[in-house]
């Protein structure tokens, strides 16, 4: 079997426990700060009703859901619901949390922001599929409803590819092994974990669209980009950027 291969179905596998050990710097500081940004630049109204696609953890849900919004927490993996279950606050907090695919949203109309932080988008292989969820985020939110999309920026991120590197710590050794496919325009990652002598293998593989492209994928789904940021500081965005961080809303027509 072909790595490519391998990595098709690689976000039914990846984002348990071992995913958790490979990141564990995405913490609730940079949540919070990446929330402030959203907050000023949105915005957000007090009270709002959010989707937090691909939660993860929860560490973004946790910090809107703190400010007084009412949050949705929708990931595919179990283990990570679990995780941002366990961590919820507790009573003055509203969290709800689904367990579904980001192509299939089961919403319709219901949200007034959807939010995806951390490349939760390109996943899959065709720009169909990858299509899907943006018609997904679409149809979830309500009249006028905003978006925001946090991405990879295809040229830093081809500029700036680290092939191979490791590190040791708490018992385990992750090394990990990137290339970037030309024929797919794919960023491929093979992540070896190594526990005593328990060695686990995982795939990435992630589609880069510039953001022209990603302009045409929103225009199609009839999502309106208002503005695009280089990062979570409102830097503007260009080829040197080491996010692409796009805003905007639902077409009304």
């Amino acid at each position: 079997m072909s790595e490519s291969t391998q990595s098709a179905g690689w976000f039914e596998d990846w984002f348990g426990q071992d995913y958790l050990k490979v990141y564990p710097h995405r913490d609730e500081d940079e949540a919070r700060q990446q929330i402030d940004f959203v907050e000023k630049s949105l915005p957000l109204n007090h009270g709002d009703s959010i989707l937090d696609l691909g939660c993860g953890g929860g560490r973004h849900a946790r910090s809107l859901s703190g400010r007084g919004y009412r949050v949705t927490c929708l990931d595919l993996s179990p283990v990570l619901l679990s995780l941002a279950k366990s961590q919820s606050p507790g009573d003055g907090c509203y969290l709800q949390f689904v367990r579904a695919d980001m192509r299939r949203l089961p919403f319709r109309l219901r949200f007034d922001a959807v939010l995806s932080f951390f490349t939760t988008f390109g996943y899959f292989e065709t720009d169909e599929e990858n299509l899907a969820t943006l018609l997904s985020i679409k149809n979830a939110l309500s009249s006028n409803g905003r978006f925001l999309q946090d991405y990879m920026n295809k040229p830093y991120v081809i500029n700036h590819l680290v092939r191979m590197d490791s590190k040791t710590g708490n018992g385990f050794e992750v090394l990990q092994e990137r290339h970037y496919d030309m024929n797919t325009e794919r960023i491929e990652k093979k992540i070896t974990l190594k526990e005593g002598a328990d060695v686990r293998e995982y795939f990435e593989s992630v589609r880069l669209y510039t953001l022209d492209e990603m302009e045409r994928l929103l225009a199609r789904a009839g999502l309106r980009l208002d503005a695009i940021y280089g990062d979570f500081e409102g830097n503007p965005f260009t080829e040197e950027s080491p996010r692409l961080v796009m805003m905007g809303r639902r077409e009304t027509n």
